[in-house]
């Protein structure tokens, strides 16, 4: 098996959540991490997520496509001349999890196009990959968290649950589960930008709801 991380909106703490995430099950499992979509020239959420977790980079699978603006990835690849086909990324996650789990890190949130006519939704719906939400804590996450929890639902997508980052606001995290019937996962504040020790990750899923899906192929 392996996990996608879905983001409620851009800058939501994917990259923090897939570092704890590779912290925390590599003990137990030859977990990897693959990021297929990324924007941005100044941009590696794949050195990120190898500085974060600590962990050796053969574990880090190459980013599949990077585009220089960062845009929605349809109109970065436009931009640079190019174009995504999502078969060729639907191929290369089959390939990839042959050899192990796997955890897939989208780019920006559920509906964010890869093409003029195919989105992250439809990425899902094709590769059959559970998921683990990933929203920030604070205003404005229960609209935008039970709106991306309902589209899942209604498409009949296997939903892990929801974890929720940045500063601890447990009622907000408390509303959306009791609305949407989805366990939260975890619930902690992003690492410091300023700090000057490593960073500790904390336990992303302490019920263990990911273990079946990271610790088996």
């Amino acid at each position: 098996m392996s996990i996608f991380v879905c983001g409620t909106d851009t800058d939501v703490g994917k990259t923090v959540y897939s570092a704890a995430l590779m912290a925390r099950y590599s003990s137990i499992a030859d977990v990897r991490y693959w990021k297929p979509v990324q924007t941005g020239a100044d941009d590696d959420d794949r050195a990120n997520v190898l500085q974060l977790s600590g962990l050796e980079p053969e574990r880090f699978e190459s980013t599949s496509l990077h585009f220089s603006q960062p845009l929605s990835p349809h109109r970065a690849a436009e931009l640079d001349d190019s174009r995504i086909e999502p078969k060729q990324i639907l191929t290369q996650l089959a390939r990839l999890r042959e050899r192990g789990p796997l955890i897939v890190e989208g780019a920006g949130g559920l509906l964010v196009p890869l093409t003029r006519n195919y989105t992250w939704l439809d990425f899902l719906k094709e590769s059959g990959l559970p998921i683990a939400v990933v929203a920030r804590s604070g205003l404005g996450t229960i609209n935008h968290s039970l709106l991306t929890l309902e589209t899942l639902r209604r498409h009949n997508l296997i939903v892990r649950g929801i974890a929720f980052l940045g500063p601890s606001l447990p009622d907000n995290s408390r509303t959306v589960s009791e609305f949407s019937g989805v366990p939260v996962l975890a619930s902690f504040d992003l690492p410091d930008p300023a700090r000057t020790k490593p960073w500790s990750p904390p336990d992303p899923d302490p019920a263990g709801l990911l273990k079946p899906d990271l610790t088996r192929a």
